[in-house]
């Protein structure tokens, strides 16, 4: 088969193995080859056909694993023999549910990262009022970033940007507690004066009550305040949803009232699940890796096999390794 992209699955260390077995056995794509990873039983409820490469493995990456030695004391789990793979470019991109710290470790330690970058972030795309998405990093990779870092990733989030969504110069501001220049500690107020020199089209602070409002393409953070904002989104989407359901359950005429808006709250509902978005994946790593939540469904998988796709058309990764070597910015 010619051009085939071929992408790396982890069956394990996800809530529920059966959806990933689920989705790999109902997934029909002539461009994809699906490489999976689990033990003897997981893959053994795997039809085979010619789209699908069993890894056959012994062991499995676990939540109480130390997260940065784990590539080194378990390399017959699925995790790390799929990032090994990637790292042998076997395969072309990595998916995994499994233990965010293990994985964001263990790609680091075994793919090694992208040259001027100390402190690789994570990202992800997340909804807005609008029609629009935007870009969050970093998302909890590191809880402490210096000005640099911060810098790094808006570069690498602008490359992101312009080559998936084709937006040629993709705006970015820094979360941040006010949006004046001088608001913030130390680290907050120098990367502020070198995002100003340094990025096009940096727009300045944001708070965190405007961030869905699709005011910016890209949003900066580091991974301490990133992950509560994060957290604090997908909180407060589904307690509305719930406090919305409740309403509507009260008496006879809310639920008649509720036929009327049916449409508007499933639209609010596909708007913010976040399955809909794909994985998170991290910048500045050498090779692309994608970590989707721990009880990520048929669908999550669905889509974050077509972000991989999308990584891999573009040559994202290449252009941001070459980009980064040269000192480029937008």
């Amino acid at each position: 088969m010619h051009n085939i992209m071929k992408i790396g699955i982890d069956i394990l260390g996800v809530d529920e193995p059966g959806r990933i077995i689920n989705f790999v056995n109902s997934y029909k794509d002539d461009e994809v080859e699906l490489y999976v990873y689990g033990l003897e039983e997981n893959l053994n409820q795997i039809i085979k056909t010619e789209n699908i490469v069993k890894n056959v493995c012994t062991e499995e990456v676990l939540m109480s694993d130390d997260a940065a030695r784990v590539h080194r004391k378990k390399k017959d789990a699925s995790m790390i023999r799929m990032l090994a793979d990637l790292n042998n470019d076997v395969i072309d991109v990595a998916i995994s549910g499994g233990s965010t710290g293990a994985f964001m470790a263990s790609s680091l330690f075994m793919l090694g990262r992208i040259e001027g970058i100390s402190k690789p972030g994570l990202a992800s795309l997340l909804p807005t009022r609008s029609e629009h998405k935007f870009l969050l990093t970093d998302l909890g990779a590191n809880v402490e970033a210096k000005p640099d870092d911060l810098v790094n990733y808006a570069k690498l989030g602008q490359l992101y940007m312009k080559y998936i969504y084709n937006i040629e110069t993709p705006s970015v501001a820094l979360l941040n507690v006010g949006v004046e220049e001088s608001k913030g500690n130390k680290v907050y107020k120098e990367a502020h004066k070198l995002l100003k020199e340094d990025i096009a089209n940096f727009k300045g602070n944001i708070e965190a009550r405007e961030i869905l409002e699709h005011k910016y393409d890209i949003v900066i953070a580091d991974g301490f305040a990133g992950n509560i904002l994060l957290k604090s989104i997908e909180g407060v989407a589904s307690s509305l949803g719930k406090m919305i359901k409740g309403i509507f359950l009260e008496n006879i005429i809310t639920k008649i009232s509720a036929l009327l808006v049916k449409s508007g709250i499933s639209k609010f509902k596909k708007k913010f699940d976040y399955s809909e978005y794909g994985g998170a994946f991290l910048l500045g790593i050498k090779k692309p890796s994608i970590k989707i939540h721990g009880s990520a469904d048929e669908n999550a998988l669905y889509y974050a096999v077509q972000q991989a796709k999308q990584i891999h058309k573009t040559k994202l990764y290449g252009i941001m390794i070459e980009t980064m070597e040269k000192g480029e910015t937008n």
